[in-house]
């Protein structure tokens, strides 16, 4: 069994070698090297400002704890810095940094200006796109512990007793009952990844210098929508529920010793009538992503056993139907 948790933690509380005035937060960090006593110094800077998402995975199997993955994501990044001072202790080195932070949500994606016309800044330039791009890959992993999840957790489904009938050929007709729905937990949980990492949550415009700029992408689940500065959050969730991963129902009959003896994939009829869903994708300007978790099935499979085929001649041995969500690629493998 697998335990998914998405604890949110805001660290508001300031560190006693962290302090703020103009702007700047004054804090200290300590590392083996100078970049990574930097480095650290940063994060200790972003956790007093804006505080930090905790998110927790969890794997357990018989209550053993197997995996514990901490993921630390915040809204900010470190736009200016000043060193203040810097020191060896034993082995270790310790510097003391001014650092001026600004938010991941940028309306019109400029990291940054420069001052003149031809002097580039390229070591703060490099920092700033640094320390981006971190936050922003922790949040693709808090994302990502979710939607590793898809397909097999993401739906409920329930099959129904069984019915066996004869056609007028005189084979049989296995038929087995199903309904089939989004999981209510795992739903939440998506919403609440999505939530982290978007970028806003505008009414429907931002202006920019008197001209209208629309967000280039939106995630919607269920009633909330999300809006975000780029592709990549939408063309991961993209990724997980679409080509390879798409939503597969597999039927498995197995003998007494619990060993398969048939299988075969079905494509649910949601996949056709999930009214509500969306997924308009126009990459030079605009990706739309929205999912409907009210969408739902009941309907049936039917599998016909010839009379000289492989089933009839082990009927007497057969003990188990097991109806279960899986993505496409298990299907293409299991062929």
């Amino acid at each position: 069994m697998r335990l998914l948790l998405l604890a949110v933690c805001f660290i508001l509380t300031a560190c006693a070698s962290t302090s703020k005035s103009d702007n700047y937060i004054r804090t200290t960090g300590v590392g083996n090297t100078y970049e990574e006593a930097k480095h650290n110094a940063f994060k200790e800077a972003i956790e007093y400002q804006v505080g930090v998402v905790i998110a927790s995975e969890r794997e357990s199997y018989n209550e053993k704890l197997i995996k514990n993955e901490i993921l630390a994501y915040s809204s900010a990044f470190v736009d200016e810095y000043k060193i203040i001072s810097q020191e060896i202790i034993g082995n270790k080195v310790k510097v003391v940094v001014d650092v001026k932070l600004s938010l991941l949500r940028l309306s019109d994606r400029i990291l940054s200006k420069g001052k003149d016309s031809k002097n580039l800044d390229g070591a703060k330039h490099d920092n700033q796109y640094k320390s981006f791009l971190e936050n922003k890959q922790n949040g693709d992993m808090i994302l990502a512990s979710v939607l590793n999840d898809y397909p097999r957790r993401a739906y409920d489904i329930k099959q129904s007793d069984y019915v066996v009938k004869l056609d007028t050929y005189r084979n049989l007709t296995l038929t087995i009952p199903y309904t089939l729905a989004w999981n209510p937990n795992y739903i939440a949980s998506l919403n609440d990844a999505i939530k982290i990492v978007a970028d806003g949550k505008p009414s429907f415009w931002t202006v920019e210098k008197g001209i209208a700029q629309q967000y280039p992408s939106t995630v919607r689940v269920g009633s909330e929508k999300y809006y975000f500065n780029e592709f990549v959050i939408p063309n991961k969730l993209l990724d997980a529920i679409m080509d390879w991963n798409e939503l597969r129902i597999n039927m498995e009959i197995k003998d007494l010793h619990n060993k398969t003896q048939y299988s075969e994939c079905f494509v649910p009829k949601q996949l056709h009538s999930r009214t509500g869903d969306y997924y308009n994708i126009n990459y030079v300007k605009t990706i739309n992503v929205g999912i409907n978790q009210s969408s739902s099935e009941s309907n049936k499979i039917e599998l016909k056993i010839h009379q000289n085929s492989k089933l009839t001649h082990i009927m007497q041995n057969l003990s188990k139907i097991e109806l279960s969500v899986v993505p496409k690629k298990v299907c293409v493998k299991n062929n």
